[in-house]
């Protein structure tokens, strides 16, 4: 008998853990040298320690003075505070006096603090974030410790000690930034009003005026935050993984509560990065000066991007990493460049990183060690220092404006502040400006200053610069609303007609700013004449709703367009969810006036959501004039949605809609059924039922029909379900499928005909569907259970049903133990006790093969790479699991495998969602309105609830993974399984590198193509969209390779077999562009937007130049025509400008 985790093998191994995880005592050596010896440095580089322990110990933040000294707070408290414990974490003055790369001398400047997250020297002593506070700290008699202590900013939020304000810097314009994450929830009293801001994201403030202001919104946990040198944001989430966001002024992005709509980041798919600087100086390598560094705290590393223009924002792309380590401890958590030009690491140090879902107090915590690492370049001097504290007027001003170090701008910058503002103009308009670049940079000094120079501001904006204009633009938007500079708006208004969308972009910011009735007529003219990106839009849209009153009751009154056009009241409109000017609208619909799909689709939703009987009227005149298949589906998709959603349904005769149930096009025929049930058409009825019989009827007919007299309902549903559900004839999916509708109606004859038809499943079909559709309906639910208790079931299929009965949220017991029962089922124990866990863990690091693991990982029936990503590949269930080998101890994820709700990630509990007719939904909230929730379950479907139709929602203590789900394996299985999870994200095969691989593909299944094709087209049939195709995801390996065996063979004729797959590319410029193809190129056909491309043959890895004739998104298809040597093939982008689309 194979030895199984589940009853085979946990019924004898597994038993009470109540105590595992602090048993156990393995932890990395706390030497330096340790450290040393585990670090992997980039060609030329050299690292050596700068501080450690016992002066700097767990260190969180650190920032430089004027005087070239590096402050840092660090919280051995960290996570929690015990009961009667002092708070005792200090802030650390560090210096290198003799300029040998060594801190030789430090003093605690502070201590008593409570978990300080935030240091940031300048104004004659230094800012600290302590808990709820912001203090100010100065010392006044010169013995080097602060004995001046000032809150000078309270009411931030302390939920979540990681998630407190924190990561202070001083910005560009004089500026203090500061961050909070998503569970804080800030009131803050300030001379100008209460601010607030409810969950994750950043603020300005300026000390001499005590004005705090939002900037943005959400993030999950924003800790990193830089400018560019044109002064553009740039964060970094510890929390997330998007990589670099941009951000501007009121954007919203990730976490954010409430938020009806978010920007998105730009490297979907990275690690959480926690800290963020921009590399700069002569020190460095020419290649690595301008790059952005940002550490991954959990894999052991710190990673890099590289930016350039895109549209309204940037593009960022992964470079290479800075520094890696293979020490489990080591966990940069920080990031600066230092006055020497040399890179220095804060390492937070520590083998325990999560407090959400370890322990507050495992012991193997660390408290007592922290370190500062110091990265040069030996074969470069060290940057010239002159420390700005020392500097004359006249120094500091040329520092500030022509210093080639961002560090010495920066330090200038804080110094500059302490100065005399008089002589520090002086000194600044005494300099000869060569460029924009020094232009902005003298404005900037008179924003220190607090004595912002508009004039020159103005000139910006007339540069030929495109980032100079922005940045003007930029410098302006803080003072925007200050009655002594006029002409704002015509300079707003000027910029949001700009040739460049990054300058509209900051005009519609500039226009937010403004008091005047013009701003959002001025603001949608931003969307003319450029393509718009989601930055734009989002920036246009959110000033729609922010000025809405500056408009709205104009044209309520009037009934008047206050706009250019009829496409910017449409967007406006859509902006605040109201159907003005729909009248208006639908007319020039009706008139031909609006034929683009994408307008009518924007105008179709718009009217779904907001439009009313008579408008939804207008819609199906539409559908049955209109020859587009596209539109038609539109109109008919906007009626779907009103009529479940809002409940609400076209003025005049429903009967039309039996009109295009005479459809070719099977998604017209599709919504057009589901229309006729929701509508009760019986005379309908008839058609769907002759679906149903025929056989030729295509399979998404059949089930769109099903679920049709399923809405329709009543006794004659009741009874052809039935009929069909004894038809031996009818194929075991469909009978499926019947059932489930059948439950709805009459849930004890359905209960009885599922376990009949459980009994004999046929081979490679799975009882999944019927059971979860029984757990989610309650009257359904009683009904199995009821059945079951006197039925038996297969093993197998018992057991699959009780996977999804321990994993449902409301975790249903009777039906639990009826499972048992009738499958014969021992209960099974899925926990460990200390001395199991310590042998398991031994077991799977002497003996676990991860090569072997990510084959386990990747088996369909487990699901594993359905719920969750590895960086850019897999599903979006569960937490991506990057750098989960990196982050997480090796008990956390035995345990995280076999009690899956025992180890929830915040952020990815379920939802539970319970409907008035007993049905219900579960999984994660993805948005949610006044009208309406959408949930995405278990499957990655998006489902949309009409509140009203919800008795109950709350969030539910069970895992969305269900419990059980590796009982199929074998023990030597699930410990190769835990070994590839340890190694991801660690130095080695299993962490994602930043090669440009082909990593979200699609694959044909088994049997899609027609065979009696192939001659005709040859391979290039693939490229021709059949009827029949049905494209399934598919994803690489970590490693970037497509494991051949598990991709399936789409056609088979006689000897030739067919495995075909395809992926996207976006292409920045037309022409030629390198890629490089990996796999026996005999075998394999390659096409270009379906044109094949010329492949070398006897190759066994290919470099091509591939002709891109166009720009934007183009498909990439590969066959494979025979067997691959190594059993992998990859794809590989080489050239700049041609980008793998890993999301489509």
């Amino acid at each position: 008998m194979k030895n199984k985790v589940s009853h085979f093998l946990l019924v004898a191994l597994l038993s009470s853990y109540a105590h595992g995880q602090r048993g156990l005592t393995k932890i990395p050596d706390t030497s330096i040298q340790a450290q040393l010896d585990a670090f992997v440095l980039p060609e030329g580089a050299k690292i050596n320690l700068f501080a450690s322990e016992p002066v700097v110990r767990n260190p969180i933040h650190m920032n430089w003075d004027s005087q070239g000294r590096l402050w840092v707070v660090g919280s051995p408290l960290y996570p929690h505070i015990k009961p009667g414990q002092e708070e005792n974490d200090q802030v650390v003055v560090l210096e290198d006096t003799d300029g040998d790369g060594v801190a030789d001398e430090s003093v605690v400047f502070a201590d008593n603090l409570h978990i300080p997250t935030g240091v940031l020297p300048g104004d004659g002593g230094v800012y600290v974030a302590n808990s709820n506070d912001v203090l100010f700290l100065a010392d006044t008699n010169d013995d080097g410790k602060a004995d001046h202590r000032e809150v000078v900013l309270s009411g931030f939020g302390t939920e979540d000690t990681h998630h407190i304000v924190h990561t202070f810097r001083w910005g560009p314009e004089g500026m203090m930034w500061l961050n909070q994450s998503i569970y804080i929830h800030t009131h803050l009293d300030t001379p100008y009003g209460i601010r607030r801001l409810l969950g994750g994201g950043m603020w300005h403030y300026r000390p001499e005026t005590r004005r705090s202001e939002v900037f943005m919104k959400g993030l999950v946990n924003p800790w990193g935050h830089v400018f560019d040198k044109w002064g553009q944001s740039f964060m970094t989430d510890g929390a997330g993984g998007q990589g670099i966001n941009f951000v501007y002024p009121r954007a919203v992005f990730v976490a954010s509560p409430g938020a009806p709509r978010r920007v998105q980041g730009l490297n979907p798919g990275q690690p959480k990065l926690c800290g963020l600087e921009v590399l700069s100086g002569t020190h460095i390598p020419e290649h690595w000066r301008g790059a952005l560094a940002s550490p991954d705290f959990r894999g052991h590393r710190i990673k890099t991007y590289r930016l350039s223009d895109k549209g309204s924002a940037f593009e960022s792309r992964e470079y290479k990493e800075l520094l890696a380590s293979k020490h489990g401890a080591f966990r940069p958590i920080d990031v600066k460049m230092g006055p020497d030009g040399a890179i220095y690491v804060a390492d937070l140090y520590n083998p325990i990183i999560q407090h959400g879902e370890v322990d507050f107090r495992d012991p193997r915590r660390d408290h007592k060690h922290g370190r500062i690492w110091r990265i040069s370049f030996p074969e470069n001097p060290p940057a010239p220092f002159t420390k700005p504290a020392e500097m004359n007027s006249k120094a500091l001003a040329e520092a500030l404006l022509f210093s080639e170090e961002n560090i010495v701008r920066e330090l200038a910058t804080a110094e500059l502040r302490t100065r005399d503002a008089d002589k520090m103009l002086s000194a600044l308009n005494s300099l000869e400006l060569k460029d924009d670049l020094h232009i902005v940079r003298r404005v900037w000094a008179t924003q220190a200053l607090n004595r912002l120079d508009i004039g020159l501001a103005k000139q910006l904006t007339k540069s030929k610069s495109h980032n100079a204009r922005a940045a003007g633009l930029r410098a302006i938007y803080y003072d925007a609303s200050n009655q002594k500079y006029k002409n704002v708006l015509s300079i707003a208004e000027e910029a949001v007609s700009d040739p460049s969308p990054h300058v509209r972009l900051w005009g519609v910011s500039l226009l937010a700013q403004l008091n005047d009735p013009q701003t959002v007529a001025i603001a949608l003219r931003a969307l003319e004449g450029v393509e718009v990106d989601d930055f734009l839009d989002f920036a246009v849209w959110s000033i729609c709703r922010e000025h809405r009153d500056r408009w709205v009751n104009e044209m309520k009154t009037k009934g008047e367009n206050p706009f250019d056009s009829l496409s910017q009241l449409l967007f406006a409109s859509s902006a605040i969810g109201e159907p003005l000017g729909a009248d208006q609208i639908l007319d020039s619909l009706a008139k031909g006036k609006i034929r683009e799909d994408k307008k009518v689709w924007e105008v179709a939703n718009w009217i779904a959501n907001k439009g009313t009987p008579a408008h939804l009227q207008k819609l199906l005149d539409l559908a049955l004039q209109t020859a587009s298949v596209s539109q038609r589906h539109a109109y008919l998709n906007a009626m779907l949605t009103a009529k479940k959603i809002r409940k609400i349904n076209p003025l005049g005769s429903l009967e039309a809609v039996r009109q295009f149930m005479q459809s070719e096009n099977d998604t017209v025929w599709s919504t057009a059924v589901e229309l006729a049930g929701l509508w009760k058409l019986e005379s309908a009825r008839a058609n769907l039922e002759a679906t149903l019989k025929q056989t030729d009827s295509r399979r998404v007919r059949k089930y769109a029909a099903i679920d049709s007299l399923i809405a329709m309902g009543g006794e004659q549903t009741r009874k052809f379900f039935d009929e069909q559900i004894q038809n031996p004839q009818v194929s075991y999916p469909l009978k499926s499928a019947l059932i489930k509708g059948q439950l709805k109606i009459q849930p004890q004859l359905a209960a009885r005909r599922a376990v009949h038809l459980m009994r004999s499943i046929p081979k490679g079909q799975e009882p999944n569907a019927l059971f979860t559709a029984f757990i989610a309906n309650k009257g359904a639910l009683q009904a199995l259970t009821k059945e079951l208790q006197n039925s038996k079931l297969p093993e197998d299929v018992a057991l699959k049903g009780m996977q999804l009965a321990e994993s449902a949220p409301t975790r249903p017991q009777a039906l639990i133990r009826a499972l048992q029962a009738s499958g014969g089922l021992k209960p099974m124990k899925m926990s460990l006790s200390r001395n199991e866990m310590i042998a398991m863990i031994d077991r799977v690091n002497t003996k676990g093969n991860a090569i072997r693991g990510e084959s386990v990982y990747r088996r369909e029936n487990l699901q594993c790479v359905a719920c969750h990503a590895i960086g850019e590949v897999g599903g979006v269930i569960g937490p991506n699991l990057v750098s989960i080998g990196a982050s997480a101890p090796v008990d956390y994820l035995i345990e995280s495998l076999l009690e899956p709700s025992k180890k929830i990630k915040e952020g990815y509990h379920t939802n539970l969602i319970i409907l008035n007719n007993g049905d219900s939904y579960a999984g994660g909230i993805l948005s949610e309105t006044d009208s309406e929730v959408v949930v995405r379950d278990l499957t990655g479907k998006r489902n949309r609830v009409a509140k009203r139709d919800i008795a109950s929602q709350t969030i539910s203590p069970v895992s969305l993974m269900p419990v059980g789900l590796t009982s199929q394996l074998r023990e030597d299985e699930f410990v190769d399984l835990v070994r590839f999870m340890v190694e991801l994200g660690k130095e080695g095969e299993f962490k994602t590198s930043s090669r440009r691989f082909a990593r979200k593909w699609e694959v044909l299944p088994a049997g899609s193509p027609n065979p009696g094709t192939i001659h005709h087209y040859g391979a290039g049939m693939f490229t021709q969209e059949f009827s029949g195709y049905e494209w399934k995801p598919f994803f690489a390996m970590v490693g970037g390779g497509i494991p051949v065996d598990e991709v399936p063979v789409a056609l088979k004729r006689r000897s030739d077999e067919y495995q075909v797959l395809r992926t996207h590319v976006e292409v920045a410029r037309a022409g030629k562009h390198k890629v490089r193809l990996k796999g026996d190129s005999s075998n394999m056909d390659l096409f270009l937007e379906g044109e094949p491309i010329e492949i070398p043959s006897g190759r066994r890895e290919t470099e091509l130049a591939i002709d891109c004739k166009k720009t934007g998104k183009q498909q990439l298809m590969l066959v494979l025509q025979g067997p691959q040597s190594d059993g992998q093939v990859a794809l590989e982008a080489l050239s700049e400008d041609l980008n793998m689309l890993n999301s489509f």
